[in-house]
């Protein structure tokens, strides 16, 4: 016999080896679930996609507005007053001054007796000169050789003017050509008097190294009297021999 109850299995085993009530709660809730845990989770979960939500809704209904409201016209800027500096215009070209005949009669006098590369040259005068002298020279060859049964093979080039002279060279195959186209020119007439001051010429040799060795050369030299010339009113005096 047994003074008391008997002790149950479970009774005998140590207070380490029983689950703690804590332990036992937390795998009730693994297992089954709390409700309150649940229901704390989905109001997260809400308030975050609010806070998402939120700014997707904003946007949309600017690009309704936007679609809707905005027209489609470009938008004209209004102009500013502030007027775009002008270019300026370029000045023509300034007219050559034309030199009385006492100016030329003292550019003769200063420059005659030096020689021709030492005379200035007026540019722009020089240039229009050049183009006279060219013509004049045309017109000398066709009087020189007019009634001739062949075409003259005279070649003017090199034409340079300076201040109150101008410079050439004739060439031709033929030595007494060039004599003849110089024999015109110094003859020829404007307004009446002799066209040209002086006609000096005298042989050369071939200007560059691709002129023909074989032809015949002269440089032609004249005394400018008239600062400007109309090529069309020059005219010749008749030949010596025909007056004669």
């Amino acid at each position: 016999m047994t003074d008391g109850p008997t002790a149950s299995p479970t009774d005998s085993k140590p207070d380490a080896e029983r689950p703690s009530e804590p332990a036992e709660a937390a795998a009730a809730s693994n297992e089954g679930g709390d409700p309150s845990s649940r229901s704390g989770l989905s109001a997260q979960k809400l308030r975050i996609a609010r806070a998402l939500l939120a700014p997707v809704l904003v946007a949309g209904a600017v690009g309704v507005h936007f679609s809707v409201n905005v027209p489609e016209e470009k938008v004209v800027m209004p102009k500013r007053d502030k007027k775009k500096p002008k270019r300026a215009r370029r000045s023509p070209r300034s007219a050559i001054v034309e030199r009385t005949p006492e100016q030329m009669d003292a550019a003769w006098t200063r420059w005659k007796e030096q020689p021709y590369d030492g005379e200035p040259i007026k540019g722009k005068w020089g240039r229009r000169m050049q183009t006279t002298v060219n013509k004049a020279v045309v017109l000398a060859r066709k009087e020189a050789f007019e009634g001739a049964p062949e075409d003259p093979r005279v070649v003017v080039s090199g034409t340079q003017c300076r201040t109150v002279r101008c410079r050439f060279v004739l060439r031709s195959p033929f030595e007494h050509e060039p004599g003849l186209v110089v024999e015109a020119l110094t003859r020829q007439t404007y307004e009446d008097e002799l066209l040209w001051r002086t006609v000096e010429a005298e042989p050369t040799d071939p200007p560059t190294p691709h002129s023909p060795k074989k032809d015949h050369y002269l440089q032609v030299t004249l005394g400018v009297r008239f600062d400007a010339v109309n090529t069309r009113e020059i005219g010749f005096e008749p030949e010596k021999d025909a007056a004669d």
